[in-house]
């Protein structure tokens, strides 16, 4: 009698190596993406901690704008600066929005460009219509 050949199990040589190669990928565009996303959380941060300051609604575009950019420092955010800004005053509530684009390398000659977008809202002290850049 023949005995008959035992299942095979596991992956062959050429599986294992594609499933490392797709994870080296996928650990690679992490290691690329994280930064920049951690980085748009602490800008998300730093406007909700302006937002709730004292006496923000008598600052200025520029006293916020410095304000800021100090901050902005203190956590090495460097892809937004005061041109990404905007204020907007209507009646008693003033929105600091930010606009900015970060371009990320990701793996050899691929690059992405990364769109970020966020506001706040707080209340104003003067009661007039009012938009700075």
């Amino acid at each position: 009698m023949m005995k008959s050949p035992k299942k095979q199990r596991g992956l062959s040589l050429i599986s294992t190596l594609l499933v490392l190669a797709f994870l080296g990928i996928v650990a690679t565009l992490a290691v690329r993406l994280v930064p920049v996303y951690l980085q748009y959380y602490n800008v998300r941060s730093v406007m909700n901690e302006l937002a709730h300051s004292p006496n923000v609604g008598h600052m200025g575009f520029q006293q916020i704008c410095d304000n800021l950019t100090n901050r902005f420092t203190i956590n090495n955010i460097n892809a937004v600066s005061c041109k990404d800004l905007k204020m907007n005053t209507v009646g008693n509530e003033t929105t600091l929005s930010v606009k900015y684009q970060v371009k990320q390398h990701l793996i050899a000659n691929i690059d992405g460009l990364f769109y970020f977008s966020y506001a706040v809202h707080y209340p104003a002290k003067n009661n007039s219509a009012q938009t700075y850049p």
